[in-house]
């Protein structure tokens, strides 16, 4: 499974502009046309109520483009008080003039359940409507509903199909999304040569999230020389935005002494930035730093707060976190129950450590620990070196899930021995369809470098997920 979380790039609703207009002391406009452009000069003045006005009088007279700018007020709370009942009464009555901005908008409020019921299929219906017409906004947002598989049988081709038509027309986070799909393999074959070349042009445009994948691919060394200075580069460009997964990803080099001087406080900084935004992952990161007491005075108490927000957020890492300071009884009562409930939540998401915390703690009532931390650049003392996979072929298709066009992941659990070959492999996370099978039978065939300490290779038992995708 793809170690990062799926950037959707939906696009939000958009505001209709037809053309900016100076003001002037002329006289007041009488036509919706000149209505609405004074209305878009007030609004790129930030004067949303001046705006309201001239867009009210607009869609009076039955203006579409006037109609779904109210809307758009309405639904971010921009001149009025957020309200998106109203801003799906002013959407419908332009979408039904088959305005495909509108259209677009309104499927929107449809998929994320805002003053209606949550809908993927009449999501899919309304940005049809605007695909139709060309709308680029909802070309994306059926690619992506294609991609994750809402409201329809989740097919990477179509994804790629309409995520192409979107990018065509220049739309850089649809270009963004072709990007990630050769990035991963999606309904193409894997490349990241492609990759890079779409993330390059959508971030030759300024789109951040493009600069951040840049930077993920030189962190990682995807298809180009692993760079951690070049990575850092195009994280910074992308922060520099407010790019919250950026500025996570700063934090993070940091951190770990990845290209640059280690510095926790750096690191702290960087997460701060991206958890004012509401980062869960930068959230979870904060916790981990005053969980580990690094570059700061050891707080659990911290921890579980900042672990708690990512935690409401769902992030599986941070449930997993807040299990582990209950199974310890780490600024808490130890309590074995509260610890199995907060893994099962993470388990449940398919978090490959919650399982194994899950099922060590199932099976040793007293169960306790200690964290074990990574080696890196600064730390090489109470640490251990995790191991690494130096042969890992890909694994085969069951002939049942492969007619069945099924999908998923499979959790193991194994133990590497000190000659780093792999033993009591057993499944934790069923898939069925014969793919459990093929994991186990793929993983023995592993081999890794053992976990070191002290200089010592050590047996250790670790959770590893294997991947069954269609391409």
């Amino acid at each position: 499974m793809v170690n990062r979380k799926l950037l959707l790039l939906l696009s939000c609703a958009t505001v209709i502009r037809i053309g900016a207009v100076a003001q002037s002391d002329s006289p007041a406009p009488t036509s919706p046309g000149a209505q609405v452009r004074l209305g878009n000069t007030y609004l790129d003045q930030k004067d949303y109520s001046s705006a309201m006005i001239w867009f009210r009088k607009a869609a009076e007279k039955g203006n579409a483009a006037a109609q779904n700018n109210i809307a758009w007020l309405y639904e971010n709370g921009f001149g009025v008080k957020q309200d998106y009942a109203e801003a799906l009464n002013w959407f419908t009555q332009a979408a039904n003039q088959g305005d495909a901005d509108a259209e677009n908008n309104l499927g929107w409020l449809y998929q994320k359940g805002w003053a209606v019921k949550q809908d993927y299929a009449q999501a899919m219906n309304w940005y049809r409507k605007a695909g139709d017409q060309g709308n680029t906004r909802a070309e994306e947002n059926i690619g992506s509903l294609y991609e994750k598989g809402l409201g329809v049988k989740q097919d990477y081709l179509e994804a790629m199909a309409w995520y192409r038509k979107s990018a065509d027309q220049g739309n850089t986070n649809a270009q963004v999304n072709v990007g990630w799909l050769y990035q991963n393999g999606w309904g193409t074959k894997q490349d990241y040569s492609q990759a890079l070349t779409w993330y390059l042009g959508a971030a030759n445009k300024g789109n951040p999230y493009a600069e951040n994948d840049i930077g993920t691919l030189y962190e990682k060394g995807l298809g180009v020389k692993q760079d951690y200075a070049v990575a850092m580069a195009w994280y910074y460009r992308a922060a520099t935005q407010g790019h919250a997964k950026a500025q996570d990803n700063i934090g993070r080099l940091y951190e770990n002494g990845l290209g640059v001087e280690q510095d926790y406080a750096k690191a702290e900084d960087w997460y701060r930035k991206a958890a004012d935004q509401g980062s869960a992952e930068a959230e979870t990161n904060l916790g981990t730093l005053f969980l580990n007491g690094h570059g700061m005075k050891q707080d659990y108490s911290e921890a579980l707060n900042w672990f708690r927000k990512a935690a409401e957020q769902n992030n599986s890492d941070a449930q997993n976190n807040i299990g582990w300071i209950y199974q310890n009884g780490l600024g808490v009562p130890q309590d074995k129950d509260e610890a199995m409930k907060w893994y099962g939540k993470a388990a449940d998401q398919g978090n490959a450590r919650a399982v194994a915390n899950l099922l060590v703690l199932s099976q040793t009532p007293h169960a306790t620990g200690t964290i074990v931390h990574v080696c890196s650049k600064g730390n090489t003392t109470d640490c251990a070196t995790p191991p690494r996979p130096i042969f890992s072929p890909d694994p085969e298709y069951s002939k049942q899930a492969s007619d069945a066009k099924y999908q998923g992941t499979c959790v193991l659990m194994l133990t590497i021995g000190t000659d780093g070959l792999p033993k009591n492999v057993r499944v934790i996370k069923s898939l069925g369809m014969g793919l459990d099978e093929k994991a186990v039978e793929v993983v023995q065939k592993w081999k890794f470098e053992p976990a070191m300490k002290d200089g010592q290779p050590i047996a250790t038992q670790i959770a590893v997920e294997v991947d069954f995708h269609l391409k």
